[in-house]
């Protein structure tokens, strides 16, 4: 089976399905990402080319611990993504990433994400889905919200994260670059996971909801 997973800054892939990459590539499926940006405005204390350049590193590191075979960055600029997402040449190539790596499942942000740069990739995607484009399946994932209680009617893709909370937690430390930001979205991502896993008698579940 072929994962994709397309998330707007490096480390939204582990932040939101660093459990089931690494559940998905232990199981001998193939795992590949596309990165919409560098994430180069995180901090205001780097340059941002200088940021862009350790924020991939750090997202090709955490990917390597996860086992994934192959990861794609756009280059778009880091900020809330409202035109760029729309731009024809750049749906187009995204289109023929897809496309060459037939994925079986897509694993991307959620519509009511906190942060606009996920939710226009959402968008972005949903559209594709809209428009006949995308014939896989499509799971979303938050980053930054606790727990997705108002969203239990929808059909989930439940992976059992039990196996791989230390994968995950190695490939979170590789963000050095975003120590200040992690105390908060790192640790909700492990309670959510150990909340997602009491609801499902695991010790640590990640939860997915299908488009």
């Amino acid at each position: 089976m072929k994962i994709l997973v397309i998330v707007a800054h490096p480390d939204d892939e582990v932040l939101g399905c660093g459990g089931a990459i690494a559940s998905y590539s232990d199981q001998g499926h193939e795992v590949t990402s596309i990165i919409f940006t560098y994430g180069e405005n995180a901090n205001l204390n780097e340059s941002p080319k200088s940021l862009a350049k350790t924020r991939s590193s750090e997202s090709i590191r955490a990917g390597e611990i996860l086992g994934v075979k192959k990861m794609y960055f756009m280059g778009l600029p880091d900020n809330a993504l409202s035109t760029e997402l729309k731009d024809i040449t750049l749906i187009k190539k995204l289109l023929k990433i897809i496309k060459a790596h037939k994925a079986d499942i897509i694993l991307t942000h959620s519509l009511d994400d906190y942060h606009p740069a996920h939710r226009n990739v959402a968008k972005l995607v949903k559209n594709l889905i809209s428009e006949g484009k995308l014939k896989s399946r499509i799971y979303t994932f938050s980053v930054g919200i606790p727990i997705r209680a108002a969203q239990t009617y929808r059909p989930k893709l439940i992976i059992d994260t039990t196996n791989y909370q230390t994968k995950k937690k190695a490939a979170l430390k590789q963000f050095k670059s975003q120590h200040w930001n992690f105390n908060y979205f790192g640790n909700l991502s492990r309670i959510k996971d150990y909340i997602y896993g009491i609801f499902h008698n695991k010790k640590t579940v990640e939860v997915f909801y299908k488009w």
